[in-house]
């Protein structure tokens, strides 16, 4: 028996234990322990509901160790397990559903810590079925990682007893498990290793680049060091700071050599080979009709949204390339792995990119609003940014000055100052989210890069209001930049901005204040 699989069976073991006799909500705060008086959960533990799905919880965990017992005895532990899967699917269910009455900052953190161990314990009731009849295969390991994601990326793993770090030297004791397992199947070969380690993403630019203005384009340099960066970013006399890009702040990174981010075969082998999920936005704009947001699998993003070459037909199973017109996506056909925090969800990626130095210069507040300033962050907030050509993210504002990095591709960037605001006809609150850091000007649409989503098939020319937009716009003075990998463009707080892909491309953002 495999030394890894025992690992991994004790683990869960061990888990269920912790969940079956841990407390979440607790319905009696005045019959509690002192030390437990400051728990959030004491303060909110009124809630019946969240009290009665804890319990249930307990005794699904129970379940599951008893089933675990009988699987080392090899007897029968007596359990419905047809009422096991209808429990655990009822309270990720019940769970999930909370996250939906709330407003997620407004969400009590017990829901958050109930779907997380739920998951859990789903996680863990695959591998035990498993594990039972001998049949840990592909698509078992698929639900086993789908579900510890879902916990992750959802919950953000939350656990007062196990969450994310439970989660993460989960998933990396399953990532070296199943190598192991695959490793001893004689000729057997993981679908991702057909590909060719010298196999990178296209550089090509399909829809071609926009012409740069000499006299608007952000200027490059090199060689500054942080006290020359901060003193940029504070002269008053030369008043606000403007755009500028760097093009060796970041060229040391592992992503451009060791760990290469341009192949294809690196990003599949960090994220268990393509196994882990990831939120994408589906759309060419999130202000557009018919915008969505999908939890898909890493190789099926790339194998429908990036380039249907990469992986080998059965690599993504079911999954089949996005349907092309005259060789072009429709808007809608379009997915972007956008602002989503990568690095926190996948550790392993992390590794790969540093935290520029001049995210810890002293910077000036905002220029024109002081209280759009965010409250001050301790390390900087990273996203990245992974979507083919043409994704795009419309012009808007962010509450932080931004180092945006290019590590694959190219991306042309246009920015407006922070006193053109008005000019730039900021929206308002839409269905109860305040949207004022976007604004209505489609930066695209405007310049004819792309045709509007709800305009149809038929072009009959610019409307009134649409034309007038145009001429609005054209008045505004701005700056522009193409990146390229290794480049990285200084955002300044306030300054709104337009981004949009033209080839392949992976970028990492670091706000700060």
């Amino acid at each position: 028996m495999s030394l890894l699989r025992d690992q991994v069976l004790s683990r869960y073991r061990e888990a269920a234990d912790t969940i079956a006799t841990s407390q979440h909500a607790n319905p009696n705060p005045e019959n509690s322990h002192a030390d437990a008086a400051q728990e959030q959960s004491q303060l909110e533990s009124v809630d019946l509901k969240g009290h009665a799905m804890q319990q249930l919880l307990q005794r699904q965990a129970r379940c599951l160790a008893k089933l675990h017992e009988a699987l080392e005895q090899g007897t029968d532990a007596g359990v419905d397990e047809d009422l096991l899967q209808t429990r655990l699917d009822d309270l990720a269910s019940v769970s999930m559903s909370m996250f939906y009455a709330y407003r997620f900052d407004l969400l009590p953190q017990y829901w958050r810590w109930i779907y997380t161990d739920t998951l859990i314990l789903m996680s863990h009731y695959a591998i035990l079925q498993a594990a039972r009849c001998g049949a840990l295969d592909e698509h078992v390991m698929d639900r086993v990682v789908e579900d510890l994601d879902r916990a992750l990326i959802v919950a953000g793993g939350a656990g007062k007893f196990l969450g994310k770090q439970w989660i993460e030297g989960t998933l990396d004791l399953l990532s070296h498990f199943w190598e192991e397992e695959k490793s001893t199947v004689a000729g057997e070969q993981r679908p991702h290793k057909r590909i060719k380690r010298e196999q990178t993403f296209s550089d090509c630019e399909p829809f071609g680049r926009p012409s740069l203005s000499a006299d608007r384009t952000c200027p490059r340099y090199e060689g500054w060091t942080l006290e020359g960066f901060e003193k940029y970013m504070n002269e008053e006399s030369r008043g606000r700071p403007l755009p500028i890009v760097f093009t060796d702040l970041i060229k040391d990174w592992p992503a451009f050599s060791d760990a290469p981010w341009n192949s294809p075969d690196y990003l599949l082998s960090k994220t268990f080979g393509g196994r882990r999920l990831v939120p994408i936005e589906i759309g060419r704009s999130y202000v557009d009709q018919g915008w969505s947001q999908e939890l898909v699998q890493f190789r099926d993003f790339l194998t429908r949204y990036i380039d249907p070459g990469i992986l080998p037909h059965h690599a993504g199973d079911d999954i089949e390339p996005i349907p092309q017109k005259e060789g072009k996506r429709t808007p809608q056909d379009i997915g972007y792995l956008a602002q989503h925090n990568l690095f926190g969800q996948i550790p392993a990626l992390r590794n790969d990119i540093q935290v520029p130095d001049f995210c810890w210069a002293d910077v000036p507040p905002h220029p024109t609003t002081r209280a759009k300033d965010q409250a001050p962050v301790d390390i900087p907030q990273l996203n990245a940014w992974f979507g083919p050509a043409r994704t795009i993210t419309p012009l808007h504002t962010d509450g932080y000055h931004n180092l945006l990095c290019q590590v694959v591709g190219t991306k042309y960037v246009r920015l407006y100052a922070p006193e053109d605001t008005g000019r730039l006809r900021p929206r308002g609150v839409e269905l109860g989210v305040d949207m004022s850091n976007t604004s209505e000007l489609d930066v695209g649409v405007l310049e004819g890069w792309d045709k509007a989503v709800d305009s149809g098939d038929c072009d009959d020319g610019e409307d009134e209001e649409e034309s007038r937009r145009k001429e609005e716009l054209a008045d505004v003075p701005y700056w522009e930049c193409i990146l390229r990998p290794g480049d990285t463009l200084v955002i300044p707080i306030g300054w709104w901005h337009y981004v949009r892909s033209l080839s392949i491309s992976f970028s990492v953002s670091f706000w700060w204040n």
